[in-house]
């Protein structure tokens, strides 16, 4: 193989020294700020190699030349004159990271972790816009490639066109989003939002393709995701797809609220009120997300055990001078099951018209559906108390669903983990989902790995996944541990890194690390990392809003990513969203 090196971009310097982990750069007196990646050139023992280089540090240098004050205090006397006699001897030295390199073996680029050296002197070349781009994503592939978009490979204040991708088949390993207030955390949601959209679009575009969907339950705190924060957001593509190809994608709706006449207009056909009764709820779910004491628990838990159901009203009607209750034990669980009765998504009965938005959500999350679910309304515990709910509905199905062999075997399974008002409802149609080949008892059942991919996302974090609540009966840590078998995983957004538990943060093997508030939060995140980033601190200290650094545990490269504006990105891609109509046949008369 003979490379070419112009496609690497402008020769700028030469390798001066250092060793696999660390190097120095001996460069020309140019313009190159700290977080730009250079391209080093070698070729050794006849194997040619491209290895990635991350700038961070700078330095001036001033070749031949042992005192820069006394050239500073000559040039203040003779002026520009002496100047220019030594401009030639102006260099940079530049210190940083290597990151790893590609090398073609039997016509296919991979990439490797930083275990050999470039040559001594190797050719340093500065990658250039519209000149690098195919060549990068060529040699990338392995470190780039996947189904869901983050954004484009950042080269310190520039970008290269080549998209930074997702693979699906690893988000039930956890993703994590950290980041400080005004980081840009909304607009990468909004942007992971719309590229899942996409997925799901191309899934349903080609059948014979056999390409996989995901779902998403997606948290909105500050409603922004629909109507978007500037001109445009998820509205305006479902806005764009005709009927019928809405209807596979998005389904009936994708806009989940508490109160559906407060929602806009045009968002509203798409709109369901959130509503989930006090029987689908199991003390488990309480236990994520608040501190119970052990008498609470035990309290609680005999409650559960003789009233089923039942239990939250029976808890309620007990009267607090009841001797065997230890004194204050029930005070402190009824003041615990407040959030419950004054909240409006949580009801104790329904009317015959309507059923619990839980049926809806199940359905959507097994066909391959995106849910917006705006808790702008809620309060912080309805939030974490509704994700969770979900999280382990969803995952006793599919618990039930793996621990089977026919539809017969799951519908015991179901009813043993589930509460029997929610399941007695959704099993027929579970039966169409989990059923290979047929619905009746003796069908086998499908893989839970073949269905699609279910992302919930944690909002705020901190609040339900730490290391106080983790280690009770938390649902979160069950499903960081195992999640991946029943491809569910979590999507976990926080400003802080440093106050999650370990069994979380240990278990997320991608994370999107955007701009950070304080050193130590720079620390955790650094320590965090499913890659070596050590000696990036200075990086995140200059980073800018939407500019990102993605480390995977099943790739060898850190990725500098700049995540684009989602205006920007609607304006680029919604010509996708409308139908592609036949061309009509033209007779020509000749």
């Amino acid at each position: 193989m003979s490379l070419d090196r112009e496609k690497l971009g402008e020769l700028y310097g030469k390798v001066g020294g250092g060793n696999q982990t660390a190097l120095e750069i001996i460069g020309n007196n140019r313009d190159i700020s700290v977080g730009e990646i250079f391209m080093i050139y070698s070729h050794r023992d006849g194997h040619e190699r491209v290895f990635f280089f991350r700038v961070l540090g700078l330095e001036n240098y001033l070749r031949q030349v042992d005192n820069m004050t006394r050239v500073a205090s000559t040039l203040m006397v003779e002026g520009d004159a002496y100047l220019s006699g030594i401009e030639r001897n102006m260099l940079l030295t530049i210190g940083g990271r290597m990151l790893g390199y590609a090398e073609k073996i039997d016509d296919e680029w991979t990439f490797n972790s930083p275990r050999r050296l470039p040559d001594h002197l190797a050719s340093v070349y500065r990658p250039i816009p519209g000149v690098t781009d195919s060549f990068a994503r060529e040699i990338l592939h392995q470190q780039i490639s996947g189904e869901i978009y983050v954004g484009d490979f950042q080269i310190g204040e520039k970008t290269l066109d080549v998209p930074v991708m997702l693979p699906l088949e690893y988000l039930p390993m956890h993703v994590g989003i950290f980041g400080s207030t005004g980081s840009g955390k909304s607009n990468l949601m909004m942007v992971l939002i719309k590229s899942m959209i996409d997925n799901n679009l191309k899934a349903f575009r080609n059948p014979d393709q056999d390409l996989s969907r995901i779902s998403a339950f997606c948290i909105d705190p500050h409603d922004e995701f629909a109507k978007g924060v500037d001109r445009y957001g998820i509205q305006d593509v479902v806005d764009d797809m005709s009927p019928s190809t809405r209807k596979e994608v998005m389904g009936d709706f994708y806009y989940l609220t508490t109160h559906k006449r407060a929602t806009q207009r045009d968002i509203r056909k798409y709109a369901r009120e959130i509503r989930i009764l006090w029987s689908e709820i199991k003390p488990r779910d309480l236990y994520s997300i608040m501190e119970f004491s052990s008498q609470m628990v035990s309290l609680i838990d005999a409650q559960f055990s003789s009233a089923g159901e039942n239990w939250i009203r029976s808890i309620i009607d007990l009267d607090e001078g009841t001797a065997e209750i230890p004194k204050g034990t029930l005070s402190a669980v009824k003041r615990r099951l407040r959030t419950i009765q004054r909240s409006p998504i949580f009801v104790e009965n329904f009317s015959s018209k309507r059923t619990s938005s839980l049926d809806d959500i199940f359905y959507a999350m097994e066909t391959g559906r995106i849910l917006v679910v705006n808790t702008s309304l809620m309060g912080d515990m309805e939030q974490f108390l509704l994700t969770t709910i979900v999280t382990r509905t969803l995952s006793d199905m599919r618990r039930a669903l793996k621990s089977s062999g026919n539809l017969g075997d799951f519908e015991r399974q179901g009813q043993m983990r589930l509460p029997s008002s929610f399941f007695n409802r959704v099993k027929a149609k579970a039966r169409t989902f989990f059923g290979h080949g047929g619905v009746a008892n003796d069908s086998p059942v499908r893989d839970p790995r073949s269905l699609p991919v279910i992302q919930v996302t944690v909002e705020e974090a901190p609040s339900i996944l730490n290391p106080e609540l983790m280690k009770g009966q938390s649902v979160f840590k069950d499903i960081s541990r195992q999640g991946r078998k029943f491809n569910i995983g979590l999507l976990v957004v926080s400003q802080q890194v440093s106050v999650l538990d370990n069994v979380i943060l240990s278990q997320m093997n991608t994370e999107i690390n955007l701009r950070l508030g304080n050193e130590r939060e720079i620390r955790a995140c650094i320590d965090n990392a499913s890659v070596n980033i050590s000696g990036f601190e200075n990086e995140f200290r200059v980073m800018s809003r939407g500019e990102a650094i993605v480390t995977q545990s099943y790739r060898e490269l850190p990725l500098p990513v700049r995540i684009p504006l989602f205006d920007k990105v609607y304006e680029r891609d919604k010509h996708r969203y409308k139908e592609k109509r036949a061309k009509k046949s033209e007779d020509h008369i000749l």
